[in-house]
């Protein structure tokens, strides 16, 4: 039991600038500030040339339900481990088109390092990383 509640405090450390709400790439490119809040209180900005660079790769019926910051996930359904995963019909669309990789799933991707690297290269501050167990 106490093993259990120290894993649950450890993840909501790693997780607590996990947004406490998503908005859309739509909303964010009329902000005159594109930020989110984290958990934590804390508010992330998002760079104004992601946005831009969003709405050049996502049709533009898809703008508003596109969520940003993308989370993605620690994938622990993945036997060797080290894999991520994307959640999500637009998110899985966008990810594949930024790594050039076809999703096993219309919503659901899973990712690898090189995936991360090319995704967070791109997409540094409209992507977060959320821990799961």
């Amino acid at each position: 039991m106490q093993d259990d509640t120290q894993m649950r405090l450890l993840l909501e450390s790693m997780n607590r600038h996990v947004p406490s709400k998503r908005t859309s790439l739509a909303e964010l490119l009329k902000a005159k500030e594109a930020e989110y809040q984290g958990r934590d209180g804390i508010r992330y900005r998002i760079k104004r040339q992601e946005l831009e660079y969003l709405a050049t790769i996502v049709d533009p019926w898809d703008q508003g339900k596109l969520k940003l910051p993308i989370i993605v996930m620690t994938d622990t359904a993945y036997e060797s481990g080290g894999a991520w995963k994307v959640m999500g019909r637009v998110e899985v669309k966008v990810v594949s088109q930024i790594v050039g990789r076809e999703p096993e799933f219309p919503d659901q991707m899973r990712l690898f390092h090189p995936h991360m690297v090319k995704l967070r290269s791109v997409l540094p501050t409209a992507t977060t990383t959320m821990f799961s167990p």
